[in-house]
């Protein structure tokens, strides 16, 4: 089992710039703590889902997917915008 980093790494550096894009208040549709939990629950699921590509052997789920939701999440701490 070989795991491979250059997807993981890719993943997580465009999941930081995207979630420093991140608004919490977009007119009337606001992001809780809530949303944020349903959005990675449901990203778990989709990287279940769509395993990883076929020549990567290390895991049974998508590490480049899953590398990248957390990126967007530590790119929204991070880098918060508020309006």
């Amino acid at each position: 089992m070989m795991l491979s980093l250059g997807p993981i790494i890719f993943g997580l550096i465009l999941g930081v710039i995207i979630g420093s894009q991140i608004k919490l208040n977009i007119g009337d549709a606001k992001f809780t703590l809530a949303s944020f939990v349903i959005i990675f629950i449901a990203g778990l699921i989709v990287a279940w889902q769509s395993g990883n590509y076929p020549f990567y052997n290390d895991l049974p789920i998508s590490t480049a997917f899953v590398s990248a939701l957390i990126g967007i999440f530590v790119g929204k701490l991070l880098f918060a915008r508020s309006k």
